[in-house]
């Protein structure tokens, strides 16, 4: 789905290192160790990508996470063990170049490098028994690779989860510094494209005071949705940023029973106290 040529025009270290800016996951990161599962993925050019997986109930839900721009070891540690506690598995790729993955980074081999990784995913589980069913999750600059993704993995998904996703390409670049004159002519990540041939349930989390995309530009990319359950949750926090770091009972008990409904589970009632 992606035009990886295209792509390739965001390679440079200029427009790398402003994305990234924000992001504690510089090459050799070895913190974080502890705290979870490490399965390291073989490519087809001999780079080895790591998963950090906080394994939960082998027949619940399995989410593949595709980090942002500005996500750090704090941040996914935060989501993992959430969703760890609630019985999920969360598993979180370093991208190449970054964290413990080897080879060099680029913006272009993330989308390959996602695909390699859901792959890899589904090997360990199939090798440790595990039945739960499959979720791709991308927040920010992840959200495009989750997209792209999941729409050629689609019959194998039980749902796809956006945070802090954004419409046009260009508007996002530019939102996060980018001079204009260094963005690349024509299509880049189409995300408007790609969504309007995703059929299953989507959910959107975004920031009405986001900088980068205004609610208003996410609902254009939100219209474009397949499916009736898709459904659009806002989340009270600053910018994006801030809301990676927002991650509480409420945020992951929504995002648990989404989930649970795309797998037939519903919420238990609570009893009615007697008067």
């Amino acid at each position: 789905m992606v035009a990886v040529d295209t792509l390739k025009q965001l390679d440079s270290p200029a427009i790398q290192n402003t994305l990234f800016a924000a992001s504690d996951l510089s090459g050799g990161e070895n913190k974080g160790r502890d705290e979870c599962l490490l399965l390291e993925i073989p490519t087809g050019d001999n780079v080895k990508l790591t998963a950090r997986i906080f394994d939960g109930r082998p027949d619940d839900p399995h989410i593949l996470f595709l980090p942002a721009e500005y996500d750090s070891l704090e941040t996914i540690g935060l989501l993992g063990q959430g969703f760890k506690g609630l019985g999920f598995t969360f598993a979180s790729l370093d991208y190449r170049g970054l964290g413990l993955s080897s080879g060099v980074f680029s913006i272009s081999s993330m989308f390959t490098d996602a695909e390699t990784f859901y792959e890899g995913i589904k090997a360990w589980m199939k090798d440790a028994g595990r039945s739960g069913g499959l979720v791709v999750m991308g927040r920010s600059l992840g959200s495009a690779v989750a997209l792209d993704l999941a729409v050629k993995k689609e019959k194998e998904l039980l749902c796809l989860i956006m945070e802090s996703a954004f419409n046009r390409s260009r508007d996002y670049l530019a939102g996060k510094g980018l001079d204009e004159q260094s963005i690349p002519e024509g299509p880049l990540f189409e995300n408007r494209k790609k969504m309007a041939c995703f059929k299953k349930p989507v959910l959107f989390i975004h920031s009405p005071r986001d900088q980068i995309q205004t609610l208003t530009e996410v609902e254009w990319l939100v219209v474009e949705s397949r499916s009736k359950a898709t459904q659009f949750q806002i989340a009270p926090s600053g910018t994006r940023e801030e809301l990676a770091m927002h991650v509480g009972d409420v945020y992951l008990e929504f995002v648990h029973q989404y989930v649970n409904l795309r797998r037939g589970v519903r919420p238990k009632l609570k009893k009615r106290r007697r008067r």
